[in-house]
């Protein structure tokens, strides 16, 4: 130790941890970090079934029809939740729909959806394998 630092040591202590220490623990916060974000954005891309809204439209008062798209595996099947919204976003209208088996990775749908009032808006809930 030199004059200067040993007299900020007296001063001031001596460091808790030594700077060896310090970057040991940085490296290794850092290589979870890495694998913390790693590990999301793979659970993230293989998601089995996604699925997102193209559009929907007024059938009648009381009827919205909704299209949506699915990417999932060729040959699975699917269960998706589609809820209708009120100008407040409160649900008006839900549907649980079976999907079946699709040849292609990518499929549009449709499906109507009864309300119980004026449906301004809808929005796919989810989707699971069957």
């Amino acid at each position: 130790m030199n004059g200067t630092q040993q007299r900020s040591a007296e001063r001031y202590g001596a460091p808790r941890i030594s700077k060896r220490t310090a970057r040991v623990l940085i490296t290794v916060a850092a290589a979870v970090f890495v694998a913390v974000v790693a590990l999301v954005g793979y659970w993230s891309v293989s998601a089995p079934i996604r699925a997102e809204m193209v559009g929907y439209d007024h059938v009648a008062d009381d009827v919205i029809a909704v299209d949506y798209q699915l990417t999932m595996k060729p040959g699975t099947e699917a269960t998706c939740r589609i809820q209708a919204l009120n100008s407040a976003r409160a649900q008006v209208g839900f549907v649980e729909t079976h999907v079946p088996a699709q040849s292609s990775r990518i499929s549009v749908q449709q499906v109507e959806i009864s309300t119980q009032g004026a449906a301004v808006s809808a929005e796919v809930l989810g989707c699971d394998p069957a």
